[in-house]
């Protein structure tokens, strides 16, 4: 898995049959300080995420692992919203 920050969506008026009803999003992955590394992706929405919400996104087959995407042709989801990362006695990123 991997940080990602939400920065768009994509609307597509048709998709495989599996994918009708699930959104798209673009995010930018995050360095492990949950910092910008230049890369955006198009992923799936399994939770419902928001602009500019942090996230946790899996890639390959981890990405049809969910009940959403079961046997869609994703490579990317969206699994998870941070709510607070934190180590060391103090918080890296609080929502």
């Amino acid at each position: 898995m991997q940080f990602a920050k939400v920065i768009g969506q994509v609307v597509s008026t048709r998709k495989e049959g599996k994918l009708e009803g699930l959104r798209l999003l673009i995010v930018d992955q995050l360095d492990e300080k949950l910092k910008p590394t230049g890369k955006t992706i198009t992923s799936t929405d399994t939770v419902n995420a928001r602009l500019d919400d942090i996230v946790l996104v899996c890639s390959s087959s981890s990405a049809r692992m969910t009940s959403k995407t079961k046997g869609t042709s994703t490579d990317n989801s969206i699994v998870g919203i941070v709510e607070t990362v934190s180590g060391k006695k103090r918080d890296w990123f609080k929502r």
